[in-house]
């Protein structure tokens, strides 16, 4: 029987996905399956995986033809998985050789929905180690090796690590709730984390950090979102309307729209100033969203945040820099931060303006280029058009001398045929009339010899009798 599925999505990672192999390869619990995803990979990637394929039975490799996104390539890999328990591992991270042994012992002795555990932090450009409160687990100290419930850490749901590769789930779990992750966005850790951590009624956690996470490297998901970045705000309202249906909801709302605020407005600072426009009334929308009782937005005022909620609510993009920078030379909090925008600001429009004069001398520049290049275009094209037709010309009076000479020859063949044929009629006529007097003159002749012989006949005759008669 398979034990745990471990899940692993990949796009583009040759440098490390070795090493995420390696390690998964040599687990002490063997019991395992390896689901690889190629999200459609460009680089050796799904090559390196096919050859460790080739000498691990246990690893599996499915391939999706256009990227979709690591929520998809998961989704892919828990129609597939098999084991009682689910793990997922990002393909440029690595773990402890014996890392799902103890998480599947540590399940499997409490019985579990879900085991966590610690994690420790590599820099990849600094090439360090490092740890963190939040991967470390530090606010679930108390519970230590018991198994608890959601509802017993509802104080500290707001500040519980949400990833996914340092938990396992149980498998019969996930398909019992329908788990599936959101796709199509980044951040999809978050609403995962809660659409299954509040319904688990069995958690507990190894107090140990066997995986390793690493950050701060070349072309990672979070480091090149651009308007992904835009993807918290949907992210965090549905993880918000998740929450809404916690039994705890009630108690905690007050808490949950701060850390919802903060979540928020906490990306906004982060953010290059190329989207800050374009976030704010996404922002704004979103908390004009969140549906607040007066005694809501009491218990919200204590907030530190409550300033920045309410002024996003009243004001433009504009107004609320003004807002903040006055909020803030009062305040003397975060005042290089507010000043060092406005300079931005100011520096922009200056840069604006130059950059504008710069860009209308070039289309200037590259207007009188186009119609100097157009004009020169148009003059060889006609030159070409009046040579082609000259050519053409020269081509067809040839084609009417050629048609004419043999004209002239075509008549020339039919009046000497026809010259021919009424010569040769006209001999055949004239020897058929000749024919004709010669038939005549020879029968003339042959009655005139016969006349002349029967006259001669007839004077013999006549001379006899004149003879007889002489006698008698």
């Amino acid at each position: 029987m398979i034990k745990v599925s471990v899940i692993v999505p990949f796009h583009n990672v040759e440098k490390y996905i070795s090493k995420c192999l390696t390690s998964l390869m040599y687990q002490t619990l063997e019991n395992i399956e390896i689901i690889c995803i190629n999200d459609a990979s460009t680089d050796n990637s799904k090559d390196i995986v096919l050859e460790y394929a080739k000498n691990d039975k246990r690893i599996r490799i499915l391939n999706v033809d256009t990227m979709s996104g690591q929520s998809y390539a998961r989704n892919l890999g828990l129609e597939v998985a098999s084991g009682e328990y689910v793990g997922f591992v990002d393909s440029d991270d690595w773990v402890e050789l014996d890392m799902f042994e103890k998480m599947y012992h540590q399940a499997k002795l409490g019985n579990t929905d879900i085991t966590m555990c610690q994690a420790q932090l590599y820099d990849d450009k600094e090439q360090r180690f490092y740890t963190d409160d939040y991967y470390s687990l530090k606010n679930l100290e108390r519970m230590g090796n018991n198994v608890f419930s959601f509802e017993e850490t509802k104080d500290d749901i707001l500040n519980i690590n949400v990833v996914l590769w340092n938990k396992i789930y149980k498998r019969e779990f996930l398909n019992n709730i329908g788990a599936k992750f959101e796709e199509g966005y980044i951040y999809e850790d978050m609403l995962f984390f809660f659409e299954t951590y509040l319904k688990a009624n069995r958690i507990n956690i190894l107090w140990e950090a066997p995986y390793y996470y690493r950050q701060n490297r070349s072309f990672s998901t979070m480091q090149n979102s651009d308007k992904k970045v835009y993807d918290r705000i949907p992210m965090v309202e549905k993880t918000y309307r998740v929450l809404e249906k916690a039994p705890f909801f009630k108690e905690k709302k007050a808490e949950i729209v701060s850390w919802l605020i903060d979540d928020i407005f906490h990306r906004y600072t982060l953010l290059e100033d190329k989207y800050y426009e374009d976030y704010y009334p996404k922002m704004k929308a979103l908390f004009q969203s969140i549906e607040l009782t007066e005694e809501d937005k009491a218990e919200l005022a204590k907030s530190y945040c409550y300033d920045e909620f309410n002024n996003v609510l009243e004001r433009s993009y504009y107004g609320f820099w003004n807002f903040l920078v006055e909020k803030y030379k009062t305040s003397n909090k975060r005042i290089k931060a507010a000043e060092h925008k406005c300079n931005l600001d100011i520096l922009a429009i200056k840069e604006y303006l130059e950059q504008y004069k710069l860009e209308a001398k070039d289309e200037r520049d590259k207007l009188q280029a186009w119609w100097e290049n157009h004009c020169k275009e148009t003059l060889e094209t006609l030159t070409k058009e009046h040579e082609d037709l000259k050519e053409e010309h020269i081509k067809q009076e040839y084609a009417l001398k050629a048609w004419q000479a043999e004209s002239v020859r075509q008549v020339t063949e039919k009046l000497t045929a026809d010259y021919e044929w009424k010569l040769e009629a006209q001999k055949q006529h004239y020897q058929e009339a000749l024919k004709q007097q010669k038939d005549y003159y020879e029968n003339n002749y042959f009655l005139v010899k016969m006349v002349l012989k029967l006259h001669k006949k007839s004077e013999q005759l006549q001379n006899k009798i004149k003879n007889i008669l002489k006698k008698n």
